[in-house]
C-alpha cells in the first residue's frame, strides 16, 4: 500500500508540474486542475436551429480552491459534486487570457463537472440538416474546443467522448473526425477520442451527406500498421494530388522520424486556411505538406504552453524550407519563449527566426546526424506526450554533450524587446474572418 501510495503521489505531481501557477483572486484561489474523463452530449436540433451540450467532467485537483476550467460561450448551469454553483470570468494575472471559474472551494481530490452550454460558432442549419465545425487556431486566445465545449487548458492529456444526437434530421449526416466513430442509430454517433489528446488535438466536422467529395487510400506504416486516409473536399479535381502528396509526405516523413502514431489520417482540402490536429488537419493544398509535419510536432509531440508552440512551427517551417543548414542564426535576438506563463498562442516569429534557429542547430549537429537525428530522438521518446521548450534544451544537450544555455538565452529566450510578431503573417496559417469560417462548412 505505501508503495503504490507513493507511485499515485509521483504520477499526480508529474501532472500538476504542467500547470501555470494557481491564481491568487482576493479572498481565495483560482487553481488549476487535471482533467480525467469528460463526457459531451451534443444535441444538434434541426427544427431549432440550437446546438446544446450537457458536459460531464471528472477532474483532480491538489490544493484547495476554486476549479479553473474554460469555455467562452456562456455556462447556462453548472453542478459540482450534484452542487448548483455559479460561474465567473476571470483574468490571469497580467490579463493575456481569460478562464472560467467555479465559484466553490474544493478540496484536493477528485470531483465532477455537470455543465450545460450551447454552440454558436460555426455552425449553419440548413433544411433538414446541420453543418458544423470545430475550427480552431493556435494563433488567436481561445481558440481551441473551448469555443465550442467546456474544456481544461491545453498543458492537459484527458479522456473526452462524444455522444451526438441529430434531434428532426431528414437528411443524413456524415461525421469526419479523428476519434473512433460509432453509429448508434439513423442520427445518433459515438466517438471515442485518444487519452493523449489535448484541447488542440480533436478534429470533429459534420456536413449533410454528399456536400463533399471523397477518396480514400491505405498506407502501409513502417512497423507494419495500415494507415486508413481519408481526404474529402468541395471540389473533385485536387482530390487525387492530394492523396499521392499525403503518401509522399508520410513516407518522407516516416523515413526520417519513425513510424506514424496516429490510428488514421483525414485531410479537408478547404481552400484556404491550414490548422493541425492529431492525425488530421483543415488546410489549403499549399500547406498540407506542412500541416502533416504536424502530426509529429505539434500533435504528436505536443506543446504544454505558449511558450512551447515555437518548436512545432519552427521545425514545420525548417522541414518546408528544404532542411537548410545555417552557420549561425541570421538575427541578433528573439523572444519566442518567454512569453507569460498565462500565454496560450504560439508565437509568429516562429515561422521565420524559429526556422532559422533549427538551420543553426542542423549546421551544430553535423557530425552526429544533424537535427534530424535529434528529432527522430525526441519524436520516439516524446509521442503522445506533451513537452516544455527546457525539454527540447535539456534534450539537445543530452544529445550533443554540448551547451546551448547561451544560444537558447540569446535566441528563444532573448530580451523581451518589441516585435512586430502580431503582423507577422503566414501562408500556411492566414487568418480567416467569421464568414471565411462559415463558408469551410
Amino acid at each position: 500500500m505505501r508503495l503504490l501510495t507513493g507511485l499515485l503521489l509521483c504520477l499526480c505531481t508529474q501532472v500538476f508540474a504542467n500547470n501555470p501557477d494557481h491564481i491568487n483572486t482576493g479572498n481565495s484561489k483560482a487553481v488549476f486542475i487535471d482533467f480525467e474523463t469528460a463526457n459531451y452530449f451534443i444535441q444538434f436540433d434541426i427544427k431549432k436551429k440550437k446546438a446544446f451540450v450537457k458536459t460531464e467532467i471528472y477532474f483532480n485537483q491538489d490544493t484547495a480552491g476554486n476549479p479553473i476550467f474554460d469555455l467562452v460561450e456562456d455556462v447556462l448551469d453548472l453542478r459540482v459534486n450534484g452542487k448548483k454553483v455559479k460561474v465567473k470570468e476571470i483574468n490571469s494575472p497580467d490579463r493575456v487570457t481569460k478562464y472560467k471559474l467555479a465559484q466553490i472551494t474544493l478540496g484536493p481530490g477528485a470531483h465532477r463537472f455537470e455543465i450545460k452550454s450551447e454552440i454558436k460558432e460555426n455552425l449553419s442549419f440548413e433544411k433538414g440538416g446541420v453543418l458544423a465545425g470545430f475550427w480552431m487556431s493556435d494563433l488567436s486566445d481561445r481558440t481551441y474546443i473551448e469555443q465550442y465545449i467546456p474544456t481544461n487548458i491545453e498543458y492537459d492529456q484527458y479522456q473526452m467522448n462524444f455522444n451526438i444526437e441529430f434531434i428532426g434530421a431528414k437528411k443524413k449526416q456524415k461525421i469526419y473526425t479523428n476519434g473512433l466513430l460509432k453509429k448508434l442509430s439513423e442520427n445518433s454517433f459515438s466517438i471515442k477520442y485518444p487519452t493523449y489528446f489535448t484541447a488542440s488535438s480533436l478534429y470533429f466536422h459534420t456536413a449533410t451527406e454528399g456536400r463533399f467529395k471523397e477518396v480514400k487510400a491505405n498506407y502501409k506504416s513502417i512497423n507494419g500498421k495500415n494507415i486508413p486516409i481519408l481526404i474529402y473536399s468541395k471540389n473533385s479535381w485536387n482530390l487525387n494530388t492530394a492523396k499521392e502528396r499525403t503518401l509522399k509526405t508520410l513516407a518522407e516523413l516516416e523515413n526520417k522520424w519513425g513510424a506514424w502514431a496516429h490510428s488514421s489520417f483525414i485531410a479537408y482540402i478547404a481552400g484556404q486556411g491550414g490548422m493541425e490536429h492529431s492525425g488530421a488537419t483543415i488546410t489549403s493544398m499549399r500547406a498540407l505538406e506542412h500541416e502533416i509535419t504536424h502530426s509529429y510536432f505539434a500533435r504528436g509531440v505536443l506543446p504544454i504552453d505558449g511558450n512551447s508552440g515555437w518548436m512545432d512551427e519552427a521545425i514545420a517551417s525548417w522541414r518546408d524550407g528544404g532542411y537548410k543548414t545555417a552557420k549561425k542564426p541570421n538575427f541578433n535576438s528573439a523572444s519566442m519563449a518567454s512569453h507569460s506563463q498565462y500565454k496560450r498562442t504560439t508565437d509568429r516569429r516562429a515561422y521565420t527566426q524559429g526556422a532559422n534557429f533549427m538551420a543553426y542547430l542542423n549546421h551544430t549537429l553535423t557530425n552526429i546526424g544533424g537535427l534530424e537525428k535529434f528529432l527522430e530522438l525526441m519524436y520516439t521518446k516524446y509521442i503522445h506526450k506533451s513537452i516544455h521548450t527546457e525539454t527540447f534544451r535539456k534534450e539537445l544537450e543530452s544529445f550533443s554533450g554540448l551547451n546551448f544555455e547561451a544560444d537558447f538565452k540569446q535566441y528563444i529566450y532573448g530580451e523581451k524587446t518589441k516585435s512586430n510578431e502580431a503582423q507577422l503573417e503566414n501562408p500556411f496559417h492566414p487568418k480567416l474572418s467569421k464568414n471565411d469560417l462559415l463558408n469551410l462548412l
